[in-house]
């Protein structure tokens, strides 16, 4: 699946059920959506997924009590995968995405973004660099 079908396709899901961001439509929640994609560049197979889901818990998901979490896994031809992005909010970092993956899971670089819509932004650029 290449990128021009990756794009179809989440647009295609966007419609499907009912996220159209920018539409002034609420989104419903919660969102677990997961595909698979091939890197156009490396020919590699990725596992896309994205988690987002209302808490009670505002104060360990900023701002808003929304728990979030974008990713993409490298599949391994030997069956395991490898953590390539992650992006995701809890305290005490706020938004924020795993930098020196899949070398160094612990290191964060707070992204800017005021909410799970913003965060999927910043994943969808990840993703395009990633696939393209």
């Amino acid at each position: 699946m290449y990128m021009c079908t990756y794009l179809v396709y989440t647009f295609y899901e966007y419609i499907r059920k009912g996220y159209i961001v920018g539409s002034g439509k609420m989104p419903k929640l919660p969102i677990d959506l997961d595909w698979i994609a091939t890197g156009k560049k490396d020919g590699e197979t990725y596992k896309v997924t994205v988690s987002v889901e209302q808490t009670d818990d505002k104060k360990k998901f900023p701002p808003e009590g929304v728990k979030s979490v974008f990713r993409v896994f490298r599949l391994k031809s030997d069956g395991n995968k490898e953590l390539v992005i992650l992006i995701d909010n809890h305290e005490p970092f706020g938004f924020h995405e795993h930098d020196k993956l899949p070398e160094e899971h612990d290191s964060r670089k707070q992204i800017c973004a005021d909410d799970w819509k913003d965060a999927w932004k910043e994943f969808e650029e990840r993703m395009k660099e990633l696939f393209s």
